[in-house]
């Protein structure tokens, strides 16, 4: 390697290691742009926690609502049905009670006629005319006294009935409230849900930005330090290949300081003069025979 290529692989190296330190700069500089959007990002993802957490309970509990509210219409239409069954069965025992309206006398007043109806036939004679009359009239007495009492058991019925409806009217009322107060209930928490919603989709949208530019930054970061590599390498290549000269160096110096002792020392061996120890050493070290030496010497 001449001097010329010598200076030209320093002149590389310190180029490459300016670089170096500029990339150094970047690849810093780079790590703390994606450290804060990171940071930026993972605040944001803390702020959205407790929105996502609220909305997660309240759709939690309008199911929940949801579930009671199919319960109270199933409940409702079970009722309606109920109510009107009750009111088709209180229109026919009111049709049959207007059938028997035409009855005025009460039992009271019907069993007293059988009586004295029963008395007559018992106690007065009778021409046969007038005891068939009386036997007929207390036959349609009895007749209209089984009337009247079915009149009055119908009426109790009725009364019943419409009694009975009345509390399936107001249970109906309850369960319509109960229905109206849910829909009520389910109707504010989509406002509020439809707010929170808002809030985490606006959160999300600015976590997703800033997590776009950490992304960017770390393929920025990514191909600096690929970068940092190729340099880096190339440094390392240069600096090998000046070791390797500079060892070459020292090896052709050295040999060139031992040739010189060795033909010095040759010299003295000819003219009869003494070795100096370095002298001595390097024709050793060259393989000379330590006898030989001694002999010429």
């Amino acid at each position: 390697m001449s001097g010329q290529d010598l200076e030209k692989i320093e002149e590389e190296l310190s180029e490459l290691r300016e670089k170096l330190r500029a990339l150094n700069m970047r690849i810093r500089k780079a790590e703390e742009e994606a450290r804060r959007f990171a940071d930026e990002r993972d605040r944001i993802h803390r702020e959205l926690k407790p929105y996502v957490e609220k909305l997660k309970s309240l759709r939690e509990e309008d199911r929940e609502k949801r579930e009671a509210l199919a319960k109270l219409r199933e409940s409702l239409s079970s009722s309606k049905e109920k109510l009107r069954s009750k009111r088709a069965e209180l229109r026919r025992l009111k049709a049959e009670l207007r059938k028997l309206g035409g009855i005025k006398e009460s039992p009271e007043e019907i069993k007293a006629k059988i009586q004295e109806v029963d008395w007559r036939i018992q106690t007065q004679p009778l021409p046969r005319e007038e005891e068939r009359r009386l036997s007929n009239l207390l036959d349609e007495l009895y007749e209209r006294l089984e009337q009247v009492a079915r009149r009055e058991k119908l009426q109790g019925q009725v009364d019943s009935l419409g009694e009975e409806i009345g509390r399936i009217e107001e249970e109906l009322e309850g369960l319509r409230e109960q229905i109206g107060a849910l829909k009520e209930k389910l109707s504010e928490s989509f406002e509020r849900k439809k707010a929170l919603r808002e809030k985490v989709q606006e959160l999300k949208q600015r976590s997703d930005e800033w997590h776009a530019k950490y992304v960017e930054a770390k393929n920025r970061l990514m191909k600096l330090e690929a970068e940092k590599i190729i340099i880096s390498s190339r440094i390392i290549e240069l600096q090998e290949k000046l070791e390797k000269y500079r060892r070459l160096e020292e090896e052709r110096r050295e040999k060139m300081i031992k040739e010189k002792l060795k033909a010095e020392a040759r010299s003295k061996l000819a003219s009869g003069r003494k070795l100096t120890f370095e002298e001595l050493k390097a024709l050793i070290e060259d393989g000379e025979e330590l006898e030989e030496l001694v002999k010429r010497s």
